[in-house]
């Protein structure tokens, strides 16, 4: 006897064994009626889940490559009259354990949903179709112990109706799969779905699923991860009357903005809202989230604070408390396109409210620096709240230019345009830099009280300008008036009337002790009639005009050169006084001199006083008097004559 024949007596038998169960398996489906595997299969089903399950298509047995039953077009939960189920499925696939066979009995192992199509209605009361879906699978959950080992879900959609937020929400790619095996062990979930376009991968890990339909708190591990938002979740879970949970949250992503247009809403465009991030301990509700304590970052900023977002509306609403260290919000503004563009004038850019509309707000900030473009401000606190559309800002108390500002604006859309209603109350700031930085008028400065209340309507800042307004007072102490040395043209021409004015006429300074206004603004003009600007030496009053939309000056006024105690003025002559016109932009107006009243001063242009009947001749002086003066004679304005009244030395009462 040799070795071979031992190895080919086990290799036959081996054979012979394997010939044997494969011919078992074939066997299967005709040792397995239809019916028996469709009734099997369902009790199996609707005892595992809770829910009935209705299978209206065939059955199908398969041997290779696993053994597995194929049950098409499967209804889970209920069917009432003009509603479908919860779930409906292509097919269902599960995987039949062999021993039991043999007795007769059909167990499965695991399921593959394929192709399901979920259907979620939540009514404006809350009330949802899977309300008694899910009161039967915690009467289940109660009564036995066992799990959902590898259940998997591929190829699903999912609809969410909210009756309440009137929205629709679309999930496709559904591709998950968990595995529980049962009692007191953990359920790990691991899957993927596309939200809006966008993929979203989930892995999670529940600590006790069973507690979930005893509404007991397990502990939950989550990551999620998607091109607009990525985070994860650690702490507790508790499914009783709603879902909540409670724990530790973060979540950040590349932009905001694209966050609120994945979600549903329409921020807009623009360089803000961008990358942001959410870090803290929250409280989970089914419509809402509840930072007890949170660091919130946006745009490079950081803050922290409580916070809150509820999505039970159309938009989302978001309500908090937050305080800053040092806060950079030069791209908001930007976004609104508020500041004028040099040499152009106000922009007109539509302001694009847009991404404050997108949600709600109810936002009290604070900071202990905030920046604005080159505006530097201290201590900084605001109420900031968004309604439908109507944004209202409230400045309680803003530190700047080495004074107080406080103030509040409204905007409510109006159509296409909006309406707009600011106050603003300025306490001994330095004129200067508050008006260079925001208006561009860099020729006041000083340290001013101001109170200013506006009202406009518009998409845009020229449209704003053209259609304000509204009403300002300023008064202002120890500052000067840039690119006019009232001082030195006054004795210049004082000694010589016909002299030309020279370059102090559009440079220099002239110093003030104390300036007071009232601007009225009518339909986009602005008009004083009591401006005053008194200094030691100069006193200059005046009143005119300035036309928003262009930022243009007509003023007219009247300079007076006070007698000191230095000066000896020739017998009979009081104080010197000058009629001058302001025209111009605002950012390099002119000053012009009344040419008649230097006329009559001359004493050599005294043999021509009478040429003033013949109107040529009169014109003819006048171009030689600015011609020295080096001013060209057809941009100036009409002669004296058109000139109106000036205003009296005294404040009207």
């Amino acid at each position: 006897m040799t070795l071979t024949t031992p190895l080919q007596r086990i290799a036959a038998a081996a054979g012979a064994i394997l010939a044997a169960f494969v011919g078992v398996l074939l066997l299967v489906p005709l040792l397995l009626p239809t019916e028996t595997v469709r009734e099997t299969t369902t009790a199996e089903l609707t005892q595992r889940l809770g829910l009935p399950v209705a299978i209206r298509g065939g059955i199908t047995l398969s041997v290779f490559p696993q053994l597995s039953v194929r049950l098409d077009d499967v209804r889970f939960g209920d069917e009432t009259q003009g509603s479908d189920a919860p779930v409906r499925a292509e097919s269902i696939i599960g995987s039949l354990r062999l021993l039991p066979l043999f007795a007769g009995r059909v167990v499965i192992s695991d399921y593959t949903i394929h192709r399901p199509q979920i259907l979620v209605q939540v009514a404006a009361d809350g009330r949802s179709n899977w309300d008694r879906a899910f009161d039967r699978l915690r009467s289940a959950a109660r009564e036995r112990q066992s799990g959902l080992t590898d259940f998997r879900i591929t190829e699903g959609r999912a609809t969410i109706v909210d009756g309440l937020s009137q929205s629709r929400t679309e999930v496709r790619d559904l591709d998950f799969a968990v595995s529980w095996p049962g009692g007191e062990r953990q359920a790990n979930v691991s899957g993927k779905l596309t939200i809006n376009g966008e993929p979203l991968e989930i892995n999670a890990v529940v600590a006790r699923p069973q507690a979930l339909f005893i509404a007991e708190p397990t502990g939950l591990k989550m990551r999620f991860t998607s091109v607009p938002l990525r985070g994860g979740f650690e702490g507790t879970l508790t499914n009783g009357d709603t879902v909540t949970a409670n724990g530790a949250l973060t979540a950040e992503g590349p932009s905001l903005r694209n966050l609120l247009r994945w979600i549903g809403q329409n921020p807009g465009i623009g360089p803000s809202l961008g990358p942001f991030a959410l870090k803290g301990q929250v409280e989970v509700l089914p419509n809402s989230l509840a930072f007890g304590k949170v660091n919130a970052e946006l745009d490079g900023n950081t803050a922290e604070g409580a916070l809150s977002v509820s999505f039970a509306g159309n938009r989302p609403l978001v309500r908090g408390t937050l305080d800053a260290g040092r806060v950079v919000a030069t791209t908001y503004f930007r976004d609104l396109h508020l500041a004028p563009e040099p040499g152009r004038g106000w922009s007109r850019r539509p302001i694009d409210l847009s991404s404050v509309a997108a949600i709600d707000l109810d936002l009290r900030v604070s900071a202990r620096e905030l920046a604005i473009g080159q505006a530097e401000f201290g201590r900084s606190a605001a109420l900031i709240t968004a309604r439908n559309g109507r944004i209202a800002v409230t400045l309680g108390e803003a530190i700047a230019y080495g004074g107080t500002l406080s103030g509040t604006l409204a905007v409510t859309p109006a159509g296409e345009e909006m309406d707009l209603r600011a106050t603003l109350s300025v306490q001994r700031a330095q004129l200067g830099q508050g008006l260079g930085e925001w208006f561009g008028f860099r020729r006041l400065d000083g340290t001013a009280n101001l109170q200013a209340s506006i009202e406009a309507r518009g998409d845009t800042m020229a449209a704003l300008a053209r259609t304000a307004t509204g009403q300002v007072t300023l008064t202002a102490i120890e500052g000067s008036l840039q690119g006019f040395n009232a001082e030195a043209i006054l004795r210049r021409l004082e000694r010589r009337p016909l002299a030309a004015a020279g370059q102090d006429a559009r440079s220099g300074r002239t110093p003030y002790d104390r300036i007071s206004a009232t601007i009225r603004i009518i339909g986009g003009v602005a008009v004083t009639t009591d401006m005053v600007m008194d200094g030691q030496v100069v006193t200059v009053r005046m009143e005119g005009t300035s036309q928003l939309p262009v930022r243009d000056l007509d003023l007219r006024g009247v300079a007076t050169l006070k007698r000191t105690a230095s000066a000896s003025p020739r017998p009979g002559e009081g104080n010197f006084e000058l009629p001058f016109v302001v025209q111009g932009s605002w950012d390099d107006p002119f000053v012009l001199p009344d040419p008649q009243i230097l006329i009559r001063r001359s004493g050599a242009a005294a043999p021509l006083r009478d040429t003033t009947r013949d109107r040529d001749a009169l014109k003819a002086v006048l171009d030689a008097i600015n011609r020295q003066a080096g001013f060209d004679p057809d941009s100036l304005p009409p002669p004296a004559s058109a000139y109106g009244a000036f205003p009296p030395a005294a404040p009207r009462p």
